[in-house]
């Protein structure tokens, strides 16, 4: 079994959320996705979060706006496990663009949510809907 650890983020603004969907050319590609991605050497969750969010999105955060939320779990076959840290965010600098993304879109956080999102995020957007997290 593979290990891999996530950084993901939901970005707040007014009383909307952020959801990303990912480049056709990527695996899972067209998904809806909530913005964030893999660790790297050396790189803690929060430290993922932030350069994760510039290489996406071009925006630039502080560490310290990160609010941990949850830690949650996935698998999409037999030999990768995921592990997901779920922040939340609503203070970013720059201007939210498409760096590698496809396409972004601001939601209800109660729905209705987009067609073909990630399974693993499917549990996060069952606890928004269900106002689990308090945001």
């Amino acid at each position: 079994m593979n290990f891999i650890f996530v950084s993901i983020c939901i970005l707040k603004k007014k009383n909307k959320i952020l959801v990303t969907k990912r480049l056709a050319n990527k695996y899972f590609g067209e998904f809806w996705e909530f913005p964030g991605g893999k660790l790297e050497k050396k790189e803690d969750f929060k430290d993922a979060a932030k350069r994760e969010l510039f290489e996406e999105l071009g925006i630039r955060i502080n560490i310290k706006n990160l609010k941990s939320l949850d830690i949650l779990n996935h698998t999409y076959d037999k030999k990768n496990y995921i592990i997901m840290n779920l922040f939340h965010l609503n203070k970013w600098e720059g201007k939210i663009r498409n760096k590698d993304t496809k396409n972004y879109l601001w939601i209800n956080k109660t729905g209705p949510f987009p067609n073909k999102f990630l399974e693993g995020g499917l549990l996060i957007l069952k606890r928004l809907k269900n106002q689990y997290y308090k945001l």
